[in-house]
């Protein structure tokens, strides 16, 4: 019985972090920008294993994700972690060796998009 109560514990409580950053490849800023005016969306997610060991952090690059929306820039970024109950279910059903973690950032841009120039052929998802 222990051993079950230590593995529902190790699922509820993982040691997944996040870092979210800017390389300044597309303006990003926490400030208004009275010509950006269309609110978005842009929503990812990242992988943990071992209860949250490995790896013991991921980068997030909000200017990188931007751009791969196709956006020249945001700003009032706000970036929320969820974890929602699927990712929850799953994680208690690996017995913590998988832990899905999402994230959407919302902003405000201009509206004007980037050139198609990524590699990239699965762009986020973005709300409008």
């Amino acid at each position: 019985m222990k051993f079950i109560s230590f593995l529902l514990l190790g699922t509820f409580v993982g040691c997944t972090t996040i870092h979210f950053r800017s390389n300044n490849s597309v303006p990003v800023t926490f400030a208004g920008n009275p010509n950006h005016r269309k609110e978005v969306s842009i929503e990812g997610k990242r992988d943990f294993y071992f209860w949250g060991i490995e790896p013991d952090h991921q980068e997030v690059f909000i200017d990188e994700e931007v751009r791969r929306a196709g956006f020249d820039g945001i700003s009032k970024v706000i970036v929320y972690e969820q974890k929602s109950p699927q990712e929850t279910l799953i994680s208690f059903l690996t017995f913590g060796f998988y832990l899905p973690r999402s994230y959407t950032i919302t902003g405000f841009t201009s509206g004007n998009t980037i050139p198609e120039d990524l590699d990239d052929s699965a762009p986020p998802t973005q709300k409008p």
